[in-house]
């Protein structure tokens, strides 16, 4: 495909400014998957995933500067640089980028680098993108009276009241519970989530549709007690779309919403007349093509796209606003509003489902929208700002190290574009004051979090122990901030995105929890740490090894019941993720002799793990799948 804007990109073989290849984000805000890089040593794995965390918050330093170039109304100087950045990010490392953007005049500038098939016109996976879609589509049959917002679940999928309930009496689930991910909905069943990559379109649809029918054998816990963020909700939505609607999901999907905003080459299943799917790839240095991710939870990160046709959908949603796109005038706001979360989500802002960040710009709040979706080997990015009508879209399909900048290049960009609409700098809002000095008496102990375990230490420098190495906690501002140091020491950290990484301990609903936050980073929106006690009593010796299981297309492959170095209870999962796997260890309770229960709050948090015996050799059974000993 052609960029459409009048500044075609160079080839890659002009010079370019590379930019530093950095690792996938382990916390990507709501991506579909948490991919992790493919190392074996799981201590030094846990050592570059909180590189990671590093690396993202060094991006996004230059995202507080102000530019040194003037943008505002320089249309030349504004599209040079937007796609001296995109080429950059392509070079880095990413096979195939596409990419659109909106000035905020209308007009689509969109294309794709790189690449071996010149000729035909090829989709990108978006993930959890997917999402938004399907946040529109049930407001659009709101609009129709077909239902509302806040119905229960249960009125248009009855076969939900046969979950079983982690306690009696629990609250009905309302279909905003599912967008806003407080459902208390597991995060995934991993069970039939990857299909073989062979698999028909029927095969695809017979195994989405098949899903209420497993409700009865999984359990859910109290909605709106926690964020959770989960596919397995999103992907019921799905059903209540088809079932209100009249229509099947595809059909749905292309008549209401792709045929409405002009997006000739989207889909939500595989095959398109006209179109192809991109093939992805992963890998460091050398590109190893990789089969196609087929998933039966559709509604909840299975879109494939164009750059063009994000772009006709981004005007065609902006609009709304005047009501003549997707939406109505109010259920745009109302898409757009900040919707009421349960407390733990803190200084987090999410609307239905699309994340919200608060920025600066001009002395005044600017809300900016958006939502990223990995689906290994391929990962996407949207940013856009309702008010100005400008808009950022970046997809990949390379899973390595330069992925990982595909997040903060958009929002670099968009914020390039922002100043080129209004002539303001948009800046991260300072951390919010704290009167109360932070106090760690009575908080030593272990902590769970969806990183795993942490351990917060006494000493004359209390430390904490972050995916397994220590960080001293300096008293800051009445809350503590951590010595930075990189490369265990040799080099200290200054820069003032990393200057303004916090924690907070706390106690939350009589809980002792902490959190982990900065400037560009809301507090809530990578979940928080839930202390506990080591669960003594333990199950029969003979369940404690590894377990696997022998489907190929598996999200979750293996499972090792193990003890702690310190005596107690953990869960090793394994999640397979475009060929790549990352481990995280999970710390459990005995609830009954057969029972164990992952401990804490958040994704993939709080569910349970059954054990059997079977021919007598142990069974492990989590999240739907039977996992044999190895």
């Amino acid at each position: 495909m052609t960029p459409r804007s009048s500044k075609k990109p160079k080839s890659s073989a002009q010079s370019i400014p590379k930019v530093k290849e950095e690792s996938i984000l382990p916390f990507q805000p709501l991506p579909l998957f948490f991919p992790k890089p493919p190392f074996t040593n799981h201590k030094r794995k846990s050592f570059f995933l909180f590189l990671n965390i590093f690396l993202f918050l060094l991006q996004c330093t230059s995202l507080q500067e102000k530019p040194t170039e003037g943008y505002h109304n320089n249309t030349v100087t504004t599209e040079k640089v937007v796609q001296s950045k995109i080429e950059a990010l392509q070079n880095s490392g990413i096979q195939s980028l596409s990419y659109m953007y909106l000035l905020g005049d209308g007009k689509i500038q969109s294309g794709k680098l790189g690449g071996d098939n010149k000729n035909s016109i090829q989709r990108f996976k978006i993930g959890s993108i997917t999402k938004l879609f399907t946040g529109i589509a049930l407001l659009q049959l709101q609009e129709k009276g077909k239902l509302k917002l806040d119905d229960p679940v249960s009125k248009f999928l009855p076969e939900i009241k046969e979950m079983l309930k982690s306690k009696p009496n629990l609250s009905e689930i309302t279909i905003r519970d599912i967008l806003t991910h407080q459902s208390g909905l597991p995060s995934d069943l991993a069970s039939g989530f990857f299909l073989s990559p062979d698999a028909s379109d029927m095969e695809v649809l017979d195994s989405f549709r098949g899903l209420s029918k497993r409700l009865s054998k999984i359990e859910r816990i109290e909605p709106k007690k926690a964020h959770s963020y989960s596919n397995f909700g999103f992907s019921l939505l799905g059903t209540v779309i088809e079932r209100t609607s009249g229509l099947g999901i595809e059909d749905y999907f292309q008549k209401e919403i792709f045929l409405k905003a002009g997006m000739k080459n989207s889909t939500l299943l595989e095959f398109h007349e006209g179109s192809e799917l991109v093939p992805g790839y992963q890998g460091i240095f050398w590109k190893t093509k990789t089969s196609r991710p087929l998933i039966r939870d559709l509604t909840a990160g299975s879109i494939s796209t164009t750059s063009e046709d994000m772009g006709f959908f981004m005007k065609s949603f902006f609009l709304s606003k005047k009501d003549k796109g997707l939406l109505s005038k109010e259920s745009f706001a109302e898409f757009h509003r900040i919707q009421k979360g349960p407390i733990s989500n803190f200084q987090m802002k999410l609307g239905l489902p699309v994340l919200i960040q608060e920025l600066v710009g001009g002395g005044k709040t600017v809300l900016t929208f958006g939502h990223s979706g990995s689906l290994p080997p391929y990962f996407a990015d949207l940013v856009y700002d309702p008010e100005t009508e400008t808009a950022s879209f970046l997809a990949g399909n390379t899973l390595g190290l330069a992925t990982g900048s595909i997040q903060p290049t958009n929002k670099e960009i968009l914020h390039l574009i922002y100043e080129y609409k209004t002539g303001l700098t948009l800046e991260s809002p300072p951390i919010a004051d704290r009167k109360d000095q932070n106090k760690l008496d009575g908080f030593f102990g272990l902590y769970v979090s969806p990183f795993g375990v942490h351990e917060l230490k006494e000493g004359n420098t209390p430390q904490l122990e972050i995916m397994g190495f220590d960080f001293d906690l300096i008293e800051r501002e009445n809350r503590f901030g951590t010595n930075l140091r990189l490369f265990f020491g040799l080099i200290p950290v200054k820069d003032k995105t990393i200057e303004s990484f916090r924690i907070e301990f706390e106690t939350w609903e009589g809980e002792k929890i902490f959190t982990l936050y900065s400037r560009d980073l809301a507090k809530g929106s990578i979940g928080f740490a839930l202390h506990f006690q080591p669960d003594q009593p333990l199950p029969d010796k003979s369940y404690f090894t590894a377990y696997q299981t022998n489907d190929p297309y598996s999200l979750i492959p293996s499972v090792e019941l193990k003890k702690d170095k310190r005596g107690f209870l953990f869960a090793i999962v394994t999640y397979s993720l475009g060929g790549m796997e990352n481990k995280i260890s999970l710390p459990c309770k005995m609830e009954s002799p057969t029972t164990l229960r992952i401990l804490g709050f958040g994704r993939n948090l709080g569910e349970p793990m059954e054990l059997k015996t079977v021919n007598g050799k142990p069974v492990l059974v989590y999240s739907g799948i039977e996992f044999l000993e190895k």
